[in-house]
């Protein structure tokens, strides 16, 4: 399987950049530190739970980027389908209550 490398620490900081987040507000929705979410900004791989929490906190689907960077590969595509369609049913959740 070959799928483009993507760095998940940049992509979350560069959101978090556009959208004038306040890192320590994102750390306390995740229940994090704000040097851990520092920290996280420099990783490349993050734990799918942490990926869910963070994609929640920021009311967006980052797997949705993911997949698109990802959808030459055909072999990835249920993969990406079921993340995609948690980290949506989550996002919904989050937004009812």
């Amino acid at each position: 399987m070959h799928y483009k490398k993507i760095h998940l620490g940049k992509l979350i900081q560069t959101f978090v950049k556009k959208n004038n987040i306040n890192s320590a507000d994102l750390a306390r929705k995740v229940g994090k530190t704000r040097q851990n979410i520092y920290d996280l900004y420099k990783r490349d791989d993050i734990e799918v739970k942490l990926f869910l929490a963070i994609s929640e906190a920021l009311q967006h689907n980052f797997m949705d980027e993911l997949y698109l960077s990802n959808k030459k590969d055909p072999d990835l595509d249920t993969i990406f389908d079921t993340l995609k369609l948690l980290v949506e049913e989550k996002l919904k959740e989050t937004l009812k209550t």
